[in-house]
Parts: C-alpha cells; sequence; structure tokens
C-alpha cells in the first residue's frame, strides 16, 4: 500500500509539473505573440515623434532695404544636406524668395536675404518634409 501511495504522489507530482510546463509555454506563445505588436507599436510610436520640424529665427526685426537680414535655425527629422529655401508671403501666397542653404551635420541651418521691399515682410523657411513659421521684418528706407 506504501508503494501505491508514493505512486500515486509521485504521478500526481508529474502531471501538476506537466500541466505546469504546459501553461509556462502557453504564456511564453501568448507573450511571443504579443511582442511584435509591442515593437509595431513602439515604432509607431518613434515614427510620430520623429516628424520633420524646422525652426526659423532672425537676427533682427527692423532692416534697412536692401541690408542683409540673416535667419538661423534648427531641425529635426531632416537629414544633413537637405535642401532648405526661403519663402516671403506675398498676397496671401509664400513665394519661393532667391535664398536658399542646406542643412548641416548638426541639423541645423542659416541663410541670409535682402529685401527692398518696405514694410513688413513675412520670411520662413521650407524643405520638402516641413515648413517653419512665420518670422515678420519690417524693412525701412
Amino acid at each position: 500500500m506504501r508503494i501505491r501511495s508514493q505512486f500515486v504522489r509521485r504521478s500526481a507530482a508529474v502531471v501538476a509539473g506537466l500541466a505546469l510546463a504546459g501553461s509556462a509555454a502557453a504564456l511564453g506563445s501568448l507573450q511571443a505573440s504579443a511582442a511584435p505588436s509591442s515593437v509595431q507599436a513602439v515604432q509607431a510610436a518613434a515614427t510620430v515623434a520623429a516628424a520633420p520640424t524646422i525652426s526659423i529665427k532672425a537676427d533682427r526685426a527692423t532692416a534697412k532695404a536692401w541690408s542683409k537680414v540673416s535667419f538661423t535655425g534648427k531641425t529635426t527629422g531632416i537629414a544633413a544636406s537637405t535642401k532648405v529655401q526661403v519663402q516671403r508671403l506675398e498676397n496671401g501666397k509664400w513665394v519661393t524668395f532667391p535664398a536658399t542653404t542646406k542643412v548641416t551635420s548638426k541639423a541645423t541651418y542659416s541663410v541670409w536675404v535682402q529685401s527692398g521691399r518696405v514694410g513688413v515682410n513675412k520670411f520662413r523657411v521650407v524643405t520638402s518634409k516641413a515648413a517653419s513659421s512665420a518670422v515678420s521684418i519690417t524693412i525701412v528706407k
């Protein structure tokens, strides 16, 4: 009888061990199937976080006609050597201004303009992926 009870206990232990192993395997497969979507969620969040941006800052708010006004800025999500184009707001439309530069390896840019158009001039910089906000420069005679 003692042999039989040991056999029953050992058999029960083996069955319990197999059950635990089976549930662990099932849990592992659930985690494995969940892992790709977790990775995809992180990648999607990184993509959203890395939306291309470009900033603009003018070295002055007022300038004499035809004097140089420098614009500088920083970029995110825009590759080095990407073309940066200056635009001016004319009659409600952004018009390409004859001033370009390229994004540096430090994700910055620097460009200057000259304008003879007296009054408030609004400028921005654009790349193929992003546009900055506008800055106002008052040009005086």
